[in-house]
């Protein structure tokens, strides 16, 4: 953008905002603004302002978000010019996109009309309004794929709807598949992925990929993104616009890839899983199948059953973990000989202190004698540090007031620490919490996204997941949107430190790869998850020396 950027910050008091809601008739738009969401709970009054760049107006609110919405300008800049480009269109209007630091704050959002309370939702793009909200999650690499893929929905709803209610609702409207609008918001953010390429694989090596058509789910976002992705491969990406541009004028799927392709989508959905099929399976005689080296605890009985963040006990013979083979989401203890269950530590959504699990992360850690478990959880819209004793249930909740979020927890070898990643605003840290002292401190303190800690045996050394690259200097704030030209922040590594230290210590240099999810073990080895072999496997690390070599090559990854 250059000297296009124009960072014109404006204040938005809230009580002007209210004024224009109650005015009804005489603002409209406004009130329609502001009228979502009446009856949802709200924690926080949010003091609105925002950039104006070239193409977007980015909300944000506090002083300490000015650097996250930066960022999004840049990168929503950036993103819709490889979109237009893509698709062949110039958007007609502005577009607003708004940002919360933080999913907690985002559930209470007022602008989205559907629920966004579930975790799992990191963006929403208002079909009528054409208007962008999404939460700052921790990692500023996914916040710029969301970011993407969320603005994709958006230029797409400018091109065939021109963002209006009446073309949305007329009977002859164009209905875009999810497999389609979806597959597209992920192909055009992330290209091709390891994440991905798991899912296909698997899907690809034991026969259950559907024909194109009965994309839904889950495999319409990851489905929808392999057809894409067959599409470039075999044709080049120009024939994205092809696509696109003859859906404008045909308004019909079918016709638009007849036209383009010359086959028919029953005809393309089969060369596109002849295509995965030739890809796949001749790599099955050369990794090895999950049942060969593991045991499975969990049974998979039903459909939408998830079961997420397993950990073990220090002794062995227990896993604790979160599912929602309830109904909601509950943590678990299980053996871990046999898979069976042992007790249900917390129920979920019935305890008002445990309103929501932090799902998508590794989020449980044991104490070391196995008596007590700590997690992240939230409550009245804030994170807290929870820990509950195995045995009578009790709960100690340790609050951080300033604190947005939390991630990932780590309890210490001796006991006396947890670590945890969170977020205070933009910045994403490796926080520790002394149980004895109650001091609490920031260890990473810098822009860049820090997550995933775990402790070394000797209970000072903390290994982390980041995407800083050479960047190991710590305590040092730097403006983020620096981050959107660094090459490094496009893959994680695993680095150390201990409590105090100025600079951190990268341990793994794989800047097409990624490692995250370290563990140790009390004999001092490194473990750790990298898709360096083309999937997410397990990789050991002599820390000597630091040479990793992998420990699992799995068929459909980890």
């Amino acid at each position: 953008m250059g000297t296009d950027m124009k960072t014109v910050l404006k204040h938005i008091p809230v009580i002007i905002l209210v004024a224009a809601f109650l005015a009804g008739g005489a603002e409209k738009a406004s009130a329609q603004y502001f009228s979502f969401g009446k009856n949802r709970v709200q924690y926080t009054n949010f003091n609105w302002r925002y950039i104006q760049t070239e193409h977007f107006d980015v909300f944000y609110y506090d002083s300490k978000n000015y650097d996250l919405a930066n960022f999004g300008a840049y990168a929503l800049e950036a993103a819709l010019k490889q979109i237009q480009e893509d698709f062949d269109h110039t958007i007609a209007d502005r577009i607003q996109v708004i940002i919360y630091d933080s999913h907690n704050d985002f559930s209470q959002t007022n602008v989205v009309p559907l629920p966004v309370d579930a975790e799992g939702i990191g963006g929403v793009t208002d079909p009528y309004k054409n208007r962008i909200t999404i939460p700052f999650m921790g990692n500023y690499l996914d916040f710029r794929n969301v970011l993407h893929h969320e603005l994709e929905h958006a230029v797409l709803n400018d091109m065939f709807y021109g963002g209006t209610v009446q073309s949305r609702l007329g009977g002859n409207a164009l209905r875009i598949p999810l497999w389609f609008n979806e597959g597209m918001a992920e192909y055009s953010s992330l290209g091709w992925d390891t994440n991905t390429d798991m899912w296909i694989r698997d899907a690809a090596i034991n026969d259950y990929l559907p024909p194109i058509s009965r994309l839904g789910g889950y495999f319409a976002y990851r489905g929808g993104q392999s057809v894409w992705n067959f599409i470039v491969q075999e044709y080049g990406r120009q024939k994205i616009t092809e696509i696109i541009q003859t859906l404008m004028t045909q308004r019909d799927i079918e016709q638009a890839f007849l036209r383009t392709t010359g086959l028919t989508l029953e005809e393309l959905s089969e060369r596109w899983r002849d295509y995965y099929r030739e890809r796949y399976l001749p790599e099955v005689a050369n990794r090895v199948e999950i049942d060969e080296i593991g045991t499975l605890l969990t049974k998979k009985s039903e459909s939408g059953l998830v079961n997420r963040s397993p950990e073990i006990s220090p002794q062995g013979d227990k896993v604790a973990l979160i599912t929602n083979k309830g109904g909601y989401y509950d943590v678990i203890v299980i053996s871990a000989i046999t898979g069976e269950k042992l007790k249900t530590l917390i129920k979920g959504q019935s305890n008002v202190l445990f309103e929501e699990f932090n799902i998508l992360n590794p989020n449980l850690s044991w104490s070391p004698d196995g008596q007590k478990l700590a997690l992240s959880a939230k409550s009245e819209g804030h994170d807290n540090l929870a820990i509950v004793d195995y045995e009578s249930g009790d709960v100690k909740l340790i609050t951080f007031p300033k604190m947005d979020a939390i991630g990932s927890v780590a309890w210490s070898p001796d006991g006396t620490k947890i670590a945890f990643d969170g977020n205070i605003g933009s910045l994403q840290d490796i926080f520790v919490y002394n149980l004895e002292t109650k001091e609490f401190i920031n260890v990473t303190h810098d822009a860049i996204s820090d997550y995933e800690p775990a402790w070394g045996p000797d209970s000072e050394t903390i290994y982390f997941v980041s995407n800083r690259g050479d960047e190991v200097k710590l305590n040092n704030i730097k403006n983020t949107s620096r981050l959107l030209l660094d090459d490094d922040m496009y893959s994680s590594d695993i680095y150390a430190v201990e409590a105090g230290d100025a600079y951190a210590r990268r341990l793994t240099i794989t800047p097409e790869w990624n490692e995250t999810q370290p563990m140790t073990t009390r004999d001092g080895k490194l473990f750790y998850v990298s898709d360096e072999n083309g999937i997410p496997n397990v990789y050991l690390m002599n820390l000597a020396d630091r040479t990793s070599s992998p420990i699992t090559n799995l068929q459909t990854g980890v």
